[in-house]
């Protein structure tokens, strides 16, 4: 059985050890609890029993004429759009103080003294002060805001519920303590963890102001689902790629309902932002860019390298993001004090930098900048700049571009609140300028590098998430250059191939989701299963008899099972819910023992029950979970692996450790 093999491999188990942090939400019984409301209403009107179809059919339009079910429903429509409402509004409002409060932390680290070593040094010590303080209070408070949230956030849409990722203390200290992780300068963005804390803001509230939300997992993914896109839209000043990225990478499945109220939503949420107008400029976006010059096929050659370049980058820090992550689950035992190391070296390397000293999204606006006034911007180059000056610009990018990309590696995943997309963003831009100034310089001096930095950044950031059409309308939304949509889409498209070739179809989101053993089953992903389901389910399975006059409740609920299928001389005859364990219900699903496994895999997939229970005639054999049959996927594709620890590096950590007193 491969049960037994499963449980005996403890690189298996490993591969599933967050399992029991979510619990699985069933569907089908959720879309009836959805309509209970309704049918309750019905049930409550004293009407004649019928008998006939005529009868009952006069019965049903006298009950609609009553107006309960209309009136019903329409209550029930009004409290949500009233809730998605209230969702937008504190979003759209967080986002604008956390970008305040982000703004004047940076600024405080910066222009203390004449004198260059003195503010270097003040500079170290806040962005030491500000990492640490972020760590310890989200430790100390609240772990779960440590991270980007984006994997958890899109199991949970799917199915997998686990409320205490999304409670009040989460979204307290995930919001307050993104703003001072930034101006720590840690190499990490604020977008991942906006979608999380936007997702905490739809979670409370809906949940809070109608009680009725804590018995509809229906209503409450797609209001989840609708404040992740709405986190992104803030975070990028990007209403459209909000709704794009919840579609493409959040959301399990597309729904027009909740295509609809995501867009509302970040409607609300952006309309908010701009109210509040925390740039000072009337603006939604981070910033503008005007590119005069129109681009040319002959650069499509210089496009397509961008998008490699993507391709590569999204593979190569995906890799090795978490193989140091695995180094620091199995050596780094404090979170705190790796986080005072990792500021403080970022500090020290980053200070000397202008494209490495400031907020990455200025930094990007430095790159993304077309030069027209070169005499007023030392990062700009004049038509009569020396070789020394050209040369010393690109050597200021080039280690910019490497020194960045190894503190990524090293600090996405940190015990902070912490994303990818602004930093990859910033890498590829930092490319795309050292591509466009060597194009320019020996191809065609008409080339404009900062259009080559807008691109190069779509590109590493659709590497980095394996996004692509949201990643098109983002960049577009966020610096308003729409004469360079075609070649956005060129540079992703090449993304996406590369990405493929060098297998890497998936965003490092979904790889996060694999390494931490969490349970979700990604439906853009091919799933081929042989056999039948007979070999893959459990047999053990604790039922109810109903035959047996005199049941031990309180034994029977010390299982631990959601559910429990009752039986009649061996025949499955319903369930029932360990919530109302004396209720049978008979809406369960069933198959036979030779029905295909990768038939039942549809079922779930398609239809989401919590168990599909196997009979042979009639007789109930086995049962599969939805949590069973993600194992089996993974232990029928499972490759054993060497440990590729990095040793070396925990060598490093623990001497480094042994010189200094922890936190």
């Amino acid at each position: 059985m491969w049960q037994q093999a499963y449980n005996e491999d403890p690189q298996l188990r490993h591969r599933t050890r967050a399992f029991k942090q979510y619990r699985t939400i069933d569907w089908p019984r959720e879309k009836i609890i959805e309509n209970s409301q309704y049918l309750n209403a019905l049930k409550s009107d004293n009407r004649p029993s019928t008998s006939d179809t005529l009868s009952s059919a006069m019965s049903f339009l006298n009950e609609i004429s009553t107006m309960k079910l209309i009136k019903s429903r329409i209550w029930t429509g009004v409290q949500v759009w009233f809730i998605i409402t209230i969702v937008g509004i504190v979003i759209g409002s967080i986002a604008a103080w956390l970008s305040l409060l982000t703004e004047y932390l940076n600024e405080l680290k910066l222009n203390w003294s004449s004198f260059a070593i003195v503010n270097f040094i003040i500079y170290m010590a806040f962005s030491v002060l500000f990492g640490v303080f972020a760590s310890y209070s989200c430790l100390k408070f609240a772990p779960n805001a440590c991270g980007s949230g984006i994997s958890e956030v899109k199991t949970i849409v799917s199915g997998f519920n686990r409320p205490s990722f999304l409670n009040f203390p989460t979204l307290i200290l995930k919001a307050s303590m993104l703003p001072f992780t930034i101006a720590s300068g840690l190499s990490v963005g604020k977008e991942g963890p906006s979608v999380h804390y936007a997702s905490c803001v739809g979670n409370v509230l809906s949940r809070s102001i109608i009680p009725w939300f804590n018995d509809s997992s229906i209503q409450l993914s797609d209001i989840v689902t609708a404040s992740a896109g709405s986190g992104v839209a803030v975070a990028f000043g990007s209403p459209i790629g909000g709704v794009l990225f919840a579609l493409e990478e959040i959301s399990s499945g597309l729904k027009l309902a909740t295509v609809w109220k995501t867009f509302y939503m970040s409607l609300i949420a952006i309309g908010t932002l701009q109210l509040w107008d925390p740039f000072g400029t009337g603006q939604i976006v981070m910033f503008s860019v005007q590119y005069e010059i129109d681009w040319k096929w002959g650069e499509v050659f210089w496009f397509i390298l961008l998008g490699v370049f993507g391709g590569v980058y999204g593979r190569i820090i995906s890799y090795w993001n978490i193989k140091y992550v695995k180094f620091r689950q199995s050596s780094i035992k404090n979170g705190v004090l790796e986080i005072a190391l990792l500021t403080l070296v970022t500090s020290v390397l980053s200070y000397w930098n202008i494209f490495m000293r400031f907020e990455m999204t200025n930094v990007m606006e430095m790159l993304f900048d077309p030069c027209i006034d070169t005499e007023k911007k030392q990062y700009c180059l004049t038509n009569d700049a020396s070789l020394f000056k050209w040369v010393y610009l690109i050597t200021l990018l080039l280690y910019a571009l490497i020194v960045r990309m190894v503190l990524v590696i090293v600090s996405y995943g940190a015990k902070v609140p912490c994303g990818i997309f602004v930093p990859s963003m910033t890498i590829g831009a930092t490319f795309g300028k050292i591509l466009g100034l060597l194009v320019g310089e020996v191809v065609d001096h008409q080339v404009n590098s900062g259009i080559y930095a807008f691109l190069g950044a779509g590109a590493a950031l659709s590497g980095i998430t394996g996004l692509t059409v949201s990643v098109v309308v983002i960049m577009y939304e966020l610096t308003g250059a729409i004469k360079y949509i075609v070649p956005s889409m060129i540079v992703i498209v090449t993304v996406r191939v590369v990405s493929v070739l060098c297998g890497n179809s998936e965003g490092i989101a979904d790889q996060m989701i694999k390494f931490n053993g969490i349970p979700y089953i990604d439906l853009k992903e091919e799933h081929n299963m042989d056999g039948v389901i007979g070999d893959v389910m459990v047999r053990q399975v604790y039922c109810i008899d109903v035959d047996i006059e005199e049941l031990d409740y309180e034994r029977i609920l010390e299982f631990g099972k959601k559910e429990y299928p009752v039986i009649k001389n061996g025949a499955l005859v319903g369930v029932v819910d360990r919530e109302s364990i004396k209720e049978l219900r008979c809406d369960y699903v069933s198959v036979e023992i030779d029905a295909d496994t990768s038939t039942v895999f549809d079922i779930f997939t398609q239809l989401g029950p919590r168990n599909v229970y196997v009979t042979k005639n009639g007789q109930l054999v086995g049962l599969l979970s939805r949590k069973d049959m993600i194992r089996y996927e993974i232990y029928s594709k499972f490759e054993p692996q060497d440990n590729d620890n990095l040793e070396w590096l925990a060598s490093l950590y623990t001497s480094i450790r042994e010189h200094l007193n922890p936190f």
